[in-house]
């Protein structure tokens, strides 16, 4: 079962490039139009950098629904990550004692710590040299390391730190009071999640966004339910494996329908907004989707999925590709916009350039420093 979670572990880091090179797509597509459309050019007010000149013209195109569809397959990444992190901690806790020790803990706060601080400050640094990105104070620059605003992407940080300094109250309540943890963790996502749907519409103020600013993606009760999902398999796999199996065929079309289900709710919530594009959240869908797809790979006794030792290697090594790939990707889109803009308007070649070089370069990266006279620095790099 654990080279199973490692297969999860490798299919979450992989989807989460695929969703954050979308994410560069549907910025090419909309607000960078102007650099290789002439016709969306004229219509800029101010062609002065930065242009702020976006174009929907697009939407509902075959380049959105390409882009669309794969995001939304993929909305299975930061749950994944999250779901087999909990199931580590009850392995670390041991199923006997369920007690996750302070050593265990610290070692791996530490193990994530060192990394994001090193990675945050190289990001920092290249911000302020290359695109004159400079914060005005260094409290600035402090808050952001406290919150994972070096770069979008590092909130994931912040947050599992948190979810493991919650694990020596999680651990005991997940062996013994399960059902009452998974209900109540999902109460309170579905209340967050409650609140983007009410800002989308206007409704509640001004206490739905003051309720919103207390719930940023970096603070736990946004996803603690999917870490408290993994720490309970952790301890009760075994006593899951039976409805699994049971099941899966049920899990397997669940996880389609929430899938397709997915696409259909976020163009009725596009359509009703009124307005001509909106920001992608954890809609109800897409976290049942998340939750069914997993289950679903748990449910199938002997899945074989193509290339799955190299997948479980990639998995292996996910915490050193997820520090690395955004800014992987924010500079080859950076080249390209500059060098190659008209790359922009293909996303049948923009986007496998970015995903290869997102995944490939901090490979390269990990496997050079392996195999370099600084390997001893390789676990303070990649964790």
């Amino acid at each position: 079962m654990t080279r199973r979670f490692l297969l999860l572990m490798g299919l979450g880091i992989l989807g989460l490039i695929l969703n954050h090179s979308a994410t560069f797509g549907y910025q090419a597509t909309f607000d960078l139009a102007w650099r290789y459309r002439p016709e969306v050019a004229a219509t800029c007010d101010d062609p002065t950098p930065p242009v702020i000149c976006p174009n929907y013209d697009q939407v509902h195109s075959a380049t959105y629904w390409g882009l669309t569809v794969v995001r939304r397959f993929i909305a299975f990444g930061v749950p994944v990550f999250l779901m087999v992190s909990g199931y580590f901690i009850a392995f670390a806790a041991g199923r006997k004692d369920a007690r996750i020790k302070w050593p265990i803990l610290r070692a791996r706060v530490v193990g994530l710590l060192i990394p994001y601080l090193v990675w945050s400050i190289i990001i920092f640094a290249g911000q302020a040299i290359f695109y004159n990105r400079v914060y005005p104070t260094p409290w600035e620059y402090i808050r952001r390391l406290l919150v994972g605003g070096a770069t979008g992407s590092y909130y994931y940080i912040p947050l599992l730190i948190q979810l493991y300094l919650l694990s020596p109250i999680l651990v005991p309540l997940a062996k013994k009071r399960w059902k009452g943890l998974l209900v109540s963790t999902a109460v309170l996502m579905l209340f967050v999640e409650t609140l983007r749907y009410l800002q989308l519409f206007g409704l509640g103020e001004p206490l739905v966004p003051n309720l919103i600013r207390l719930t940023p993606l970096w603070f736990f009760p946004r996803r603690l339910f999917w870490f408290a999902l993994g720490i309970v398999f952790g301890f009760h796999i075994g006593d899951f494996k039976p409805f699994f199996v049971r099941h899966k065929n049920k899990l397997v079309v669940g996880a389609v329908l929430f899938y397709l289900l997915s696409l259909v709710e976020f163009e009725v919530l596009l359509a009703l907004s009124g307005r001509p594009w909106i920001d992608f959240f954890s809609t109800y869908t897409t976290s049942i989707y998340a939750g069914l797809f997993m289950m679903a790979m748990l449910s199938v006794s002997k899945l074989k999925l193509p290339y799955s030792p190299q997948i479980m290697d990639i998995g292996a090594k996910a915490f050193g590709i997820y520090l690395i790939h955004e800014q992987v990707l924010e500079l080859v889109g950076t080249l390209m916009f500059r060098f190659a803009p008209w790359i922009l308007g293909y996303q049948i070649l923009y986007q496998p350039i970015m995903i290869v070089c997102a995944l490939g370069v901090p490979l390269f990266l990990m496997w050079v420093v392996s195999r370099s006279p600084a390997k001893k620095l390789y676990k303070y790099s990649f964790g």
